[in-house]
């Protein structure tokens, strides 16, 4: 059987709440047997050292007035007892002899009852692994009831540090800490854990111990807890917070999809434009927490090869999280938001980039894409059309960006709004239609040179450096892009024919192939 330690009994037999007040270099002292103040003298009998004293406050008082807390804790030092559990107020003139002493002097909650707490002290010393059974059937139901309460992730975190005295982190599926309960050296090892998998594991000098969410391939994220030292019962705390964590995670997730559902079906209705009643609409968005009467801008998030339903929830806990209550709507392979701004010249960019950082680890692959601003909800459809323009042409425009804005995208907003037009494919067919099947059937270069040539304004010297190639190479390659073009690259208007037609050809090309 093992030795119990002080630490041990207030883990494992006393109840939740209890707390050290004084006496803490004494935790680890070994507690053989637990005894309560008795209301008649003796106040104590058969004290051989080593016992947990329970003293109610209260009886000690009606047993003789003139016995202070204090006296007691100096009286009991010298048995040796192993520590004081005491119900009722504790004087500082208590804490201080209990410091001088080296006793452990704890507080139990004023609803604790002594018979209860001596009845649980005696199980853990008699039969350790079925006290540690019990205590974690309590620590569940205990869970679930707080749950049950509503008392979110925060809560049930708070209640496993209440039960374990160990430092608590929930991580999310990519494991960027998402909440954390936990102070002095166990915090900042939790806050720069990032766990992968579950298990043991140390972090800056602290043991830590990583449980997973969820069952079989479903990944919730990880239950992490910290501490100088993580036994048995930190595991099995772990493993019952885990199991009432998963269910408190999916509780709120299925909360979020009929949340997300319901405002997913006012956006649609908002773009539909199928009700004429704009005030009806700005109360029903009201009811939704939504302030409708303040311009709004489409944000697009393209997700990649994430599960859709995930990312939405992601967006939607990010979205909450920076405080911002934007309408939501899950589409086919996007998810859509409005962000809402504040005063004017408030800016939607920084509010996308602020989401990005704080999704990037979890979505990857995530890209967003702005409209501009819609001052009335009329004009929502248009910041749409203008973020789906600029999350198509920015993947192949601006691949290297992860957040597109429509207003960055320069000429190409105007050829954008031409793409359908004959006259942009007449002028494309008569300006580099020549050149580009010649490219094509050659596997040439000619229109990669003459993009860099633009780029580098006409120097010759630099538009060379670009390309890795020498300038007689160069020359040689403008020379048969003026022969095949039929365009004369030192004629003004003919380069700027020929500038809007490299336009042209990526803003067709990443729609369709232009028509013959």
């Amino acid at each position: 059987m093992p030795l119990i330690s002080v630490r041990d009994v207030l883990r494992l037999a006393l109840p939740p709440g209890t707390t050290v007040v004084a006496g803490s270099s004494g935790m680890a002292r070994t507690v053989v047997w637990v005894t309560a103040l008795r209301a008649t003298a003796p106040a104590f009998t058969n004290l051989h050292g080593g016992e947990l004293a329970l003293v109610p406050v209260a009886v000690a008082q009606a047993l003789d007035q003139r016995l202070t807390l204090a006296s007691l804790v100096e009286r009991l030092a010298h048995v040796p007892i192993a520590a004081l559990a005491v119900i009722g107020a504790v004087s500082d003139e208590a804490r201080a002899t209990a410091n001088a002493t080296g006793t452990p002097l704890l507080h139990l909650p004023d609803n604790a009852n002594p018979h209860d707490v001596e009845r649980e002290v005696q199980r853990l010393i008699s039969d350790y692994e079925a006290q540690i059974d019990r205590r974690g059937a309590q620590l569940a139901q205990q869970l679930t009831q707080r749950s049950l309460a509503g008392a979110s992730v925060q809560g049930l975190l708070e209640t496993l540090a209440e039960h374990t005295g160990q430092a608590i982190g929930y991580y999310s599926p990519a494991g960027e800490l998402r909440a954390i309960k936990a102070r002095g050296p166990a915090h900042v090892a939790l806050q720069t854990l990032r766990p992968t998998v579950g298990g043991a594991t140390t972090q800056l000098g602290q043991a830590i111990w990583v449980q997973p969410l969820g069952a079989g391939g479903e990944r919730l994220g990880f239950l992490a807890l910290g501490g100088a030292t993580l036994d048995d019962w930190d595991q099995l705390a772990a493993r019952q917070g885990a199991a009432a964590l998963a269910l408190e995670l999916a509780k709120e997730q299925a909360i979020q999809a009929t949340e997300e559902r319901l405002r997913g079906d006012f956006v649609q209705v908002l773009l539909d434009g199928t009700t004429a009643d704009s005030e009806a609409l700005l109360r029903r968005g009201q009811e939704l927490g939504f302030e409708l009467r303040r311009p709004h801008v489409a944000l697009l998030c393209g997700i990649g090869e994430t599960d859709l339903a995930r990312a939405a929830s992601l967006i939607s806990a990010a979205l909450n999280a920076l405080g911002i209550a934007a309408p939501m709507l899950r589409r086919a392979e996007d998810v859509l938001c409005y962000l809402p701004l504040g005063m004017p010249g408030s800016q939607a960019r920084m509010i996308a980039e602020q989401l990005h950082t704080r999704l990037a680890a979890d979505l990857p692959d995530l890209t967003m894409a702005l409209g501009r601003p819609a001052a009335t909800l009329a004009a929502w459809p248009n910041s749409l059309r203008e973020a789906e323009q600029a999350l198509l042409l920015g993947r192949d425009l601006l691949a290297s960006a992860r957040i597109l804005d429509f207003g960055d995208l320069g000429v190409y907003r105007l050829l954008v709004v031409l793409r359908e037009s004959p006259e942009l494919h007449a002028f494309y067919h008569a300006t580099l239609t020549t050149l580009a099947e010649y490219d094509r059937r050659q596997a040439g270069e000619l229109l990669k040179t003459l993009e860099a040539f633009f780029a580098n304004l006409g120097n010759l010297a630099r538009t060379a450096a670009a390309l890795h190639i020498h300038r007689n190479t160069l020359l040689y390659r403008l020379g048969r892009i003026a022969e095949i073009s039929g365009l004369n690259l030192d004629d003004p208007e003919e380069r700027l024919a020929l500038w809007l037609a490299l336009k042209a050809h990526r803003v067709l090309h990443a729609q369709a192939e232009p028509p013959a």
